[in-house]
């Protein structure tokens, strides 16, 4: 009599776990993974971009414009038809930032603290100088008194290097109409326009670094209600625009033939901020000996 062995089913009934438990496993992993890219270290990005561009010998960055309409870096070495040496965006604001600090204790010194504000902002550092300071009114004519804190504040502007600036007027909505000027918008225009000249002629900034123009009364500070918001809105504003902004001047992609160049190495990088601020030290100093002879 032959034996039959007997089949024993195995129950796989819940098989359908382990299918079900890895398709979690793979979706957990899947946002884990999504979480870590959304929070990027901007700081410890660049730093990594910058030693990898080294590493790799690919020393020529150029600037590209990213989706978001910013600035980024690529080592792909596409025409440099408008970048800049490379500043990583850590070092780009200790440059303001002393600047800013520079430019603050003039203000204090010349005794402007309540008619010249100091700001760093998303454009760069701004510097603030309201009408009485610089101007009689309905008039662009700089008082006497006025032009040497222009020229003082020029200095360091001077001594800032790679950056533009842009010099611009503003007025209140108050209507102006005599000989020489129309509008508000012709007196803001004019009123930029005197102080680029000392900045150019006494002091030799570049013209090619300055840009000046007017707004009238359609970019305020404050609404137009008041007389103390009127006297706020007032002003002209000297910009000293971050390198993301300056390449939208107009020419400056034209005027100017972009040579690639490394980017620099951490080391590198402070020495050359260090060296900046010891510019500005020895501009000041320089100032302060000659207003001894004088």
């Amino acid at each position: 009599m032959s034996k039959h062995k007997v089949k024993v089913e195995k129950d796989n009934a819940e098989r359908w776990l382990l299918t079900y438990a890895d398709l979690m496993n793979l979706l957990l992993i899947f946002f884990i993974v999504l979480y870590a890219m959304s929070q990027v270290d901007q700081s410890k990005f660049d730093q990594l971009a910058a030693s990898l561009r080294e590493a790799f010998g690919a020393g020529t960055a150029t600037k590209i414009i990213t989706q978001n309409g910013a600035f980024g870096n690529s080592t792909v070495p596409f025409p440099a038809i408008a970048p800049s040496p490379v500043i990583p965006s850590t070092q780009e604001e200790e440059q303001l930032n002393a600047a800013k600090e520079q430019i603050s204790e003039l203000i204090q010194k010349q005794g402007l603290g309540g008619s010249v504000d100091v700001t760093i902002n998303e454009r760069g550092v701004e510097i603030s100088i309201k009408e009485k300071v610089l101007f009689k009114s309905g008039s662009a004519d700089i008082e006497q008194s006025a032009i040497k804190t222009v020229q003082e504040i020029g200095k360091t502007l001077f001594a800032i290097p790679g950056k533009h600036i842009r010099i611009e007027g503003h007025t209140d909505s108050d209507p102006i109409r005599n000989s020489r000027f129309p509008d508000n918008q012709e007196l803001s225009t004019a009123r930029a326009n005197s102080v680029w000249r000392i900045l150019v002629k006494d002091v030799g900034i570049d013209p090619k670094k300055l840009s000046a123009t007017g707004y009238g009364e359609f970019r305020p500070k404050f609404k137009n209600d008041t007389a103390e918001h009127k006297a706020h809105n007032r002003r002209v504003d000297i910009v000293i625009l971050k390198d993301a902004l300056d390449k939208s001047e107009s020419g400056v992609s034209k005027t100017i033939i972009y040579e690639k160049k490394k980017a620099p190495s951490e080391d590198k990088a402070k020495v050359l901020i260090e060296n900046y601020k010891e510019k500005l030290k020895t501009e000041n100093k320089t100032g302060k000996i000659e207003e001894e002879k004088e």
